[in-house]
């Protein structure tokens, strides 16, 4: 059986019909959070889901150029507010990026990621990947798992940000209360 987040990304440049009201946020390359707040969300908050050294996904090690039996620490979160739920992010920190100054990401807790990340002038963002999840997709049932959520479909998407040469690979999934911003 595939790993649940072996999904088959697509480069945002070769995706021709994104949805109408996501398509802008998709392709934001800034701050999400700060986009949420001056699109009118009050007080947007990470909810931490869970934090542990794992082995990332295939995919998600091939991204970061790690080796076959490389741990990693993964992240994930729901952004939320005013009940209303926003996205579920997940971050892969590979070893050798959790050293230094850089150290600090291990212990974001319920700081967002982008409140390190977009302070620092030097940080790199690749493109981003597109994915459009169904019903029938495992990594689908799991967000809505963890979202307490129930829909049909959802869009993600995925970079790397690279941070004094150390990498990271974000994937966040976009909830449907972000259409109705």
């Amino acid at each position: 059986m595939r790993h649940h987040l072996e999904l088959d990304w697509h480069s945002a440049s070769t995706i021709k019909e994104l949805p109408n009201v996501l398509g802008d946020w998709i392709l934001y390359p800034g701050s999400f959070m700060k986009r949420l707040q001056r699109y009118g969300a009050e007080s947007p908050r990470i909810q931490l889901l869970r934090q542990a050294w794992q082995f990332p996904a295939p995919g998600e090690k091939a991204e970061l150029g790690m080796t076959e039996r490389a741990y990693a620490l993964i992240r994930e979160v729901l952004i939320q507010s005013e009940g209303k739920k926003w996205m579920y992010a997940r971050t892969v920190f590979p070893r050798s990026t959790l050293t230094g100054k850089q150290l600090c990401l291990a212990r974001l807790k319920t700081r967002s990621l982008g409140s390190v990340l977009f302070k620092e002038p030097t940080i790199q963002r690749s493109s981003f990947d597109v994915v459009c999840l169904s019903k029938n997709m495992l990594f689908h049932q799991y967000v809505l798992q963890q979202a307490k959520l129930d829909v049909d479909t959802l869009w993600a998407r995925r970079s790397t940000f690279v941070l004094h040469q150390k990498p990271l690979l974000l994937t966040e999934v976009f909830l449907p209360d972000v259409e109705k911003l």
